[in-house]
């Protein structure tokens, strides 16, 4: 699986410089205060805020807990990932509280290239790509909806606060198989009230993911 295609790494090099420029309009964006007053709009016109932010980054910390027979087995890190869904380019980091890296990925459409303990591997299947280097189920594609409180099928059960109109909990299949998203914590981020505090889970895995800071750009 190690790659040594030199094409991938020039079909990758400008999406690499192109996020170096979305991190530095993402650094000049103004963000938000633990005491800033959420945004009150319907739950139609925040999907339409969203959909209108086509680059975004957010920071914070991820959690695997996993049910093996009676124990727990649980993975913790820091994330930091950034997406363009407009060109379908994203990079996703995570990083060991000791500041170890677990998993570096560079994605240009369907083409992924990963970096784990010092080696290189590319696929086409995200998912299953991650899951054979590391162990970890990470849903990526349905994620990049999930994460904002957007359906990621047309089937999607999502409950909304009457009074907020915002997301509290979703219900979602991903690959035939039933996730249950349940958001808490929002707070403003460039005028668009996100969750900071979500849980993920499906059959014996849990995902939690406690979210820092947010960050959109035209």
């Amino acid at each position: 699986m190690k790659t040594s295609n030199s094409s991938l790494y020039a079909l990758l090099l400008p999406l690499v410089l192109s996020i170096s420029i979305i991190l530095s309009g993402c650094a000049n964006k103004p963000n938000s205060t633990p005491n800033s007053p959420l945004q009150l709009v319907t739950f139609e016109q925040r999907t339409e805020q969203l959909k209108n932010q086509q680059q975004w980054q957010l920071q914070g910390k991820i959690a695997f807990i996993q049910q093996i027979e009676s124990t727990n087995k649980r993975e913790s890190a820091t994330i930091t990932w950034q997406v363009n869904e407009n060109k379908d380019t994203q990079e996703l980091n995570l990083t060991s509280y000791l500041g170890m890296n677990v998993l570096q990925l560079i994605s240009n459409k369907k083409q992924h290239l990963i970096q784990v303990d010092g080696k290189e591997y590319q696929g086409t299947n995200l998912s299953e790509l991650i899951y054979s280097l590391t162990g970890l189920i990470l849903p990526t594609e349905a994620l990049v909806f999930w994460i904002k409180g957007i359906p990621f099928n047309q089937s999607d059960e999502l409950k909304i606060d009457a009074k907020t109109q915002l997301p509290i909990s979703m219900s979602s299949e991903y690959h035939n198989t039933t996730w249950k998203i349940n958001y808490h914590n929002y707070r403003p981020f460039n005028d668009i009230s996100m969750a900071t505090q979500l849980t993920i889970k499906k059959e014996d895995l849990l995902i939690k993911i406690s979210i820092k800071n947010w960050s959109f750009t035209e």
